[in-house]
């Protein structure tokens, strides 16, 4: 019981930060809360469609586990991805055009 709360606390606590973020990089535009959301349920339903495939492939039942790390991998490489791309355009300092 004690680890299923800490999964769930682990799962959702940086949601309202996340949330907090997007509005805020998106100047308070309301638009920009919702397309969270909906990102959001969209990996919560590709996660479970990529684990039930995996299942059916043939992999057994920890398979989804697999296919959760993997998801959660390539999430932090696109995130450190868009970091390193946001602090090297800051760096760059602003353009001029002629």
């Amino acid at each position: 019981m004690i680890l299923v709360f800490l999964m769930g606390v682990s799962g959702f606590a940086g949601v309202p930060g996340m949330s907090t973020r997007v509005t805020d990089f998106a100047h308070g535009a309301a638009p920009a809360a919702g397309a969270n959301v909906s990102a959001s349920d969209i990996g919560n339903a590709l996660g479970a469609w990529l684990g039930c495939l995996a299942i059916t492939a043939g992999l057994g039942c920890t398979a989804p586990l697999y296919v959760g790390a993997g998801i959660t991998l390539a999430s932090v490489v696109m995130a450190v991805a868009a970091h390193r791309a946001r602090s090297s355009a800051g760096r760059a300092g602003p353009t001029t055009t002629v």
